[in-house]
């Protein structure tokens, strides 16, 4: 697990017109060179990072660019509650706006579930759909934990509208290593979300399981502002279900 201080807002060789696209680029003109997004949530980890290896070559990690590169980029599938009004006081203001500034999801939500890489060119991932599950029963059993880490890779407040979050956590035991990706979004008086994936490899066996998660209500009808409310996000309904075997 690597950790990193939050991304600058300007090139970090000082270079006025950025760094050039060939050659060796600083973190701030690689964000702008590969992500198609017209603006960055307040923080970003350039450089935290949870990698997996396996000794075949084989492996997988988490990092905000990737993540960021699934943010819709493209539309605004969301808005405050009190858009529509903010919009009728300011139509001629906002036509202007939208010719002007492209539109895209604010909230930065995210569908990435990691990045499976490989640094042997005779081998690599292969992933499928499975039906099998964790066993979080077998998760919950008291069991010596050897490592423990989590980070934040992005993080916004949505300009005061909410909070939009994406971390990483891992734990690890004899019985195998078990990873929980995060993203959470609140935009206050409107929706909740949680979208999860986690991953879990059991001892002695060769392969990954991954699964992944969204869950999302309305504000109203779900009185929880945390994540970590897990009584209250049982009661939620989930949407986009699925496991996947990566081996």
């Amino acid at each position: 697990m690597k950790k990193s201080h939050i991304l600058k807002s300007e090139c970090e060789k000082g270079i006025a017109t950025g760094c050039p696209s060939q050659g060796d680029m600083c973190s701030v003109c690689r964000y702008q060179h590969e992500l198609q997004l017209p603006d960055l949530p307040e923080m970003v980890f350039p450089d935290s990072e949870l990698s997996l290896h396996h000794e075949t070559g084989v492996g997988i990690r988490f990092v905000a660019l990737d993540a960021l590169k699934c943010v819709d980029h493209c539309s605004d599938p969301l808005k405050v509650a009190v858009a529509k009004r903010w919009e009728s006081t300011r139509a001629e203001g906002l036509k202007m706006a939208k010719e002007v500034i492209k539109p895209f999801d604010w909230t930065f939500t995210t569908t990435y579930n990691g990045t499976l890489f490989s640094t042997n060119k005779d081998s690599s991932f292969k992933v499928e759909e499975t039906s099998e599950r964790i066993d979080y029963e077998k998760l919950k059993q008291q069991e010596k934990i050897f490592f423990y880490d989590e980070a934040i890779l992005y993080e916004d407040e949505l300009a005061d509208n909410g909070t939009s979050v994406l971390s990483v956590k891992i734990r690890v035991m004899a019985s195998g290593f078990f990873v929980l990706l995060r993203f959470f979004l609140r935009v206050d008086d409107v929706v909740v979300r949680l979208y999860d994936t986690r991953i879990h490899h059991q001892a002695g066996t060769d392969y990954l399981l991954r699964e992944y998660s969204t869950k999302e209500a309305r504000l109203s009808k779900i009185s929880v502002c945390s994540p970590n409310v897990a009584p209250v996000w049982q009661n939620v309904p989930c949407g986009n279900v699925g496991s996947q075997q990566a081996y």
